[in-house]
């Protein structure tokens, strides 16, 4: 499972706002008029101020046929009231750790029998105690201790002892993992099993720590552990929809399952849709691995999308099919898939802010500027609102006020590797200021010299202002990015310029591909 423990990489926007040669337009996978007539809906749910019914008045995707139970019963998941940490944490700092074990006794029996309350306790767990920093570690220890019988503090602490195992172990294939953690997370695992098993034992209702459970063994515990906490889970409560979707994502390939697998789970918690129709997400898990919506192996199908998400998907699947579809040339799908995790999830301003960026491209940049102007409005101390809204003016060939809005973000985040992109492809592919560019792209590189977009800027640069550079430039390229297929047109570019200019061509360094 991915955690972000990956480098900060400095990536192309996507092509319709930065084009160059070698680079086309793709064909859009839904039709314009399907896509106006979605965002005109779309626009129309977002002025209404009830989270509940602003959900509920979204649009489907284009020729979807999701179940509206499912749908109502989502909103209701997202939008519910759920504890946070920091409430947690004050009522256990202030002796009041009963009132929180009350409460989430409440949330249990609301999880239980309160068709309005889909999934309860469960999501108050995520929000809350989902957490591997070792900061909420004393806290959640003084909580066993003020209640040493508290089923909700025990499952609490495996939950975080489980993220902590995960953050231990980082993101990398196992193959690529130093043993050092994995020591480290078989370490904290033994921790979180220990805790899960009391919970459990004082209250088997408690489902929280099952789907902890089903993680644990999914990381390291093995699959007799996992089908044990599974078969437990499901006996204490067989329509629980996190028991189904972790088991769900421990089935799949990559963790040593098949699709098959993940089929199977998915068509034993529709038995059960009736009571829970949350259950019926799990059966878009399936063909979203198998044709790679997150384009995590890069060979995502796309004109396969509207076939993943005919039946309501996740919002993990949802945004990483938009940002996905985002980065690889289909605003069309990202503006979708997008706007359907901002039904449920209208917090997630990043996702907000990816979408309008692509609402140009798919011809809604009246829709795009609308809405920056309101996010700056709400939270003007945000760099990320004014460089949206300078992409946005970038993208309708108003120069001087992206300029405007994009240095008004350099100053407020100097480091930020999106505002500085952003200004780089001002610079370098829209008004052509190579000294400027220039200054970007050499801030970009010393801040961040593993990642190839401030050296690609600056093979641009050099191509259209000829410097010394170039075969520096060329050499750098090809000793750290020769087996990165994005990078390829950059490379062969820079050799053809290199042959044609008076400077040598490095012959040790020619590209090797795997």
């Amino acid at each position: 499972m991915q955690n972000g423990a990956h480098p900060p990489q400095v990536t192309q926007p996507p092509t319709h706002n930065m084009p160059f040669a070698g680079m086309g337009r793709t064909t859009f996978v839904y039709s314009i008029d399907d896509i106006h007539a979605f965002l005109t809906k779309v626009k129309a749910a977002e002025a209404i101020n009830s989270l509940v019914q602003r959900c509920l008045a979204y649009p489907d995707p284009p020729n979807s046929h999701w179940s509206h139970a499912t749908v109502v019963a989502y909103c209701r998941y997202h939008l519910q009231k759920v504890i946070s940490f920091a409430e947690a944490q004050k009522l256990i700092q202030t002796g009041h750790a009963a009132d929180l074990d009350h409460q989430l006794e409440q949330d249990l029996q609301a999880q239980l029998s309160v068709p309005a309350a889909p999934g309860v306790l469960d999501r108050t767990y995520y929000n809350a105690f989902d957490n591997g920093s070792f900061d909420v570690r004393s806290t959640l220890d003084a909580w066993k201790r003020a209640s040493p019988s508290s089923a909700f503090a025990y499952a609490a602490s495996g939950m975080a002892y489980v993220a902590m195992a995960s953050d231990a172990r980082g993101g990398a294939y196992i193959r690529d993992t130093p043993q050092s953690n994995i020591d480290a997370m078989d370490r904290l695992l033994a921790q979180a099993d220990t805790d899960l098993q009391r919970a459990v034992a004082l209250n088997p209702k408690v489902t929280p720590a099952y789907v902890s459970m089903i993680h644990a063994g999914s990381m390291s515990l093995g699959d007799d552990y996992t089908l044990n906490a599974a078969k437990r889970g499901l006996a204490a409560a067989p329509d629980n929809y996190s028991i189904y979707g972790v088991l769900s994502g421990a089935a799949e390939p990559k963790w040593g399952g098949s699709l098959e697998a993940m089929d199977r789970v998915a068509v034993q918690a529709q038995a059960y849709v009736k009571q829970n129709p949350l259950l019926a997400i799990l059966l878009s898990a399936g063909p979203a691995y198998k044709y790679d919506v997150c384009n995590c192996e890069s060979s995502a199908n796309w004109s396969a999308f509207p076939v993943v998400f005919d039946n309501v998907a996740s919002t993990s699947l949802l945004s990483n099919a938009g940002f996905a579809a985002s980065e690889n040339g289909h605003p069309e799908l990202a503006v979708i898939y997008l706007s359907e995790v901002m039904r449920f999830q209208p917090g997630a301003w990043g996702v907000r802010r990816r979408r309008d960026f692509e609402l140009p491209a798919v011809g809604e940049s009246d829709m795009a500027m609308e809405d920056a102007n309101r996010l700056i409005a709400g939270n003007p101390q945000i760099a990320a609102n004014y460089r949206l809204r300078g992409d946005i003016y970038m993208s309708l060939m108003d120069y001087p006020s992206a300029e405007k809005d994009l240095e008004h973000a350099l100053a407020m985040a100097p480091d930020d590797i999106e505002v500085l992109s952003s200004l780089g492809n001002l610079y370098t592919n829209q008004t052509h200021e190579w000294d400027k560019a220039w200054d970007i792209a050499d801030r970009i590189i010393r801040k961040y010299p593993g990642s190839p977009g401030g050296w690609a800027m600056r093979a641009t640069i050099v191509e259209n202002q000829p410097r010394a550079d170039l075969s520096a430039t060329y050499q750098y390229f090809v000793d750290h990015f020769g087996n990165d297929p994005i990078m390829q047109w950059h490379i062969s570019r820079m050799r053809e310029l290199l042959t044609k200019s008076s400077q040598p061509v490095p012959a040790s360094l020619t590209p090797q591909h795997p």
